[in-house]
């Protein structure tokens, strides 16, 4: 992917609910799901890294280990607000085994984390979105909990019926490379003749979920952003290996 330019794009501050409205008049899903806005703080003014009691990110560290306009400067970026809830449950999915791939695609997942952060990139010459999410936990057998249950549901699920009524198909992909990170896994969610790619990455005791989409007819369809990954990951991997 080649980055253009080096002006500094404007970060643009919003709320889940907004962006799940947004979202319900367009394509039946994606990494942003229907989650509500839990947050507090404007990542938008920046924040210093901080820690939670036992040494986990809080909701300032989290956000401070997210990608910026100065990590990937050719990128327009929506940013939403921080916290350690970013998205609600919905309808269970049936079967419930699939229950797993809905948490994450309305960013509710289980085990709950300490903290959450969110934001949607594209390039400036692209309409094509990134969505990253970014979960803290108190330690790493949830981060490796969250990450087992997502492998095993989309190896178990084909396809069920989700929050909304519709019945994607489910299909796991080979594991990625997970780069300087601990473990990563891959699936793809299909619907309607649009694809949803997902990426979940664990980093020690944090988790880091990419997605996107494409048509499935497309020539580049699962095409991976990975200059987004690969920005986020070092970031993510780099801060809080030193911090």
């Amino acid at each position: 992917m080649k980055v253009h330019g080096l002006r500094r794009v404007p970060v643009v501050v919003v709320t889940l609910a907004t962006v799940a409205l947004l979202a319900g008049c367009g394509s039946d899903d994606g990494a942003g799901g229907r989650g509500s806005d839990a947050g507090t703080e404007d990542p938008a003014k920046g924040t210093s890294a901080g820690k939670a009691g036992g040494g986990q990110l809080d909701a300032a560290g989290l956000e401070n280990v997210a990608v910026t306009e100065a990590d990937l400067p050719g990128y327009t970026f929506t940013v939403f607000k921080q916290g350690t809830v970013l998205g609600t449950k919905g309808k269970p999915a049936d079967p419930a085994t699939c229950q797993p791939m809905e948490d994450i695609r309305l960013r509710s997942p289980e085990p709950a984390p300490t903290a959450a952060a969110a934001r949607s990139v594209h390039p400036k010459t692209d309409t094509k979105a990134t969505d990253i999410t970014l979960y803290a936990y108190g330690k790493a057998a949830d981060a490796e909990e969250l990450i087992a249950r997502v492998r095993d549901a989309a190896k178990s699920c084909t396809s069920y019926e989700d929050d909304m009524g519709l019945n994607p198909t489910v299909a796991a992909l080979p594991d990625p490379d997970p780069g300087p990170a601990d473990d990563a896994f891959a699936y793809r969610r299909e619907s309607s003749g649009t694809a949803h790619w997902y990426r979940v990455v664990r980093s020690g005791s944090n988790v880091a979920v990419f997605g996107w989409q494409s048509l499935v007819a497309h020539k580049n369809a699962g095409d991976a952003p990975e200059e987004v990954i690969t920005a986020q990951l070092e970031k993510l991997t780099t801060k809080t290996s030193t911090d």
